[in-house]
């Protein structure tokens, strides 16, 4: 439906704003001139939030930068709202610092993504029933969906959006889920497990073929004056293989850590960039 869609970031900050304000911030304000996903995105008199509207799934980083963000007002609370999800630690660490995870659609609808944001929706709906909130913060069939609200704020002049966006047309969902990415990209990106692979194998091939090595080494050696010590090329082989599996298994635990994926990406970002070619074009 026109004019409910989060397309930009900024879009996205507005949307988590009005979120907050249905679900127990009322005085909750985007932070103009943040910038996209940097920063405080949305302030409260008791809250303060960071929206990341495009990438991966968030990461601990992520949830790190805003639990610094906070300093020492350690009595103010810390919302997230992202749309790809979250990772494993990230969703660990929010937990053991009771920060509030939420997912994201396009059409602004929530999801919560730990138990302190389920407490959080179960909280704006019993304040509901008792006459807390003048507007539902969520619909009570779903228990542990926050959809849009019935009863949209108006707008400053007189719309009756839920969020002061533009008008857009349904888009394309951003994020699909993930999808393999091509054999070159691949071997880019785990170009340190190719290095050790080869050198495992050079080293391999040495340590099994010694009198040949040995003799193609003696051969050299004549031919070229230059010597060839075999046992120093299979402990330089063996040493590289292990260095790069080491720095391999490194690069893929941070990859992970930061909601990636050494072989594949979300899949919506193939449609994206065929789109903004198409526009360019």
């Amino acid at each position: 439906m026109p004019g409910r869609h989060v397309l930009t970031p900024r879009e996205a900050e507005e949307m988590a704003a009005h979120h907050m304000r249905q679900l127990g911030h009322p005085d909750a304000r985007t932070n103009p001139g943040r910038g996209a996903d940097g920063g405080l995105d949305v302030t409260a008199s008791r809250a303060l939030a960071q929206v990341k509207f495009r990438g991966g799934r968030a990461g601990r980083p992520d949830l790190q930068r805003l639990y610094g963000a906070r300093a020492d007002r350690t009595d103010l609370e810390l919302w997230f709202f992202t749309g790809p999800g979250y990772s494993d630690e990230a969703v660990e660490y929010a937990d053991r610092h009771a920060m509030v995870l939420f997912t994201f659609d396009l059409a602004g609808a929530l999801t919560p993504a730990n138990q302190a944001a389920s407490d959080v929706l179960d909280r704006a709906a019993a304040l509901l029933a008792s006459g807390g909130f003048g507007a539902p913060a969520r619909d009570a069939s779903p228990p542990r969906r926050a959809a849009r609200p019935s009863e949209p704020d108006a707008a400053p002049d007189g719309a009756t959006r839920w969020w002061d966006g533009p008008q857009h047309p349904a888009p394309e969902p951003e994020f699909t889920g993930w999808r393999w990415v091509s054999p070159g990209r691949a071997v880019r990106r785990n170009l340190l497990l190719v290095v050790g692979v080869l050198a495992a194998a050079a080293a391999w091939l040495v340590g099994a073929n010694v009198e040949r090595v040995e003799h193609a080494a003696a051969t050299v050696e004549r031919l070229t004056g230059r010597v060839v010590d075999v046992g120093a090329v299979f402990v330089w082989s063996s040493g590289v293989a292990l260095a790069a599996v080491v720095l391999y298994v490194v690069q893929v635990a941070i990859m992970f850590r930061l909601g990636k994926h050494p072989l594949k990406v979300p899949a919506g970002r193939r449609r994206r960039r065929q789109r903004e070619r198409a526009s360019v074009r």
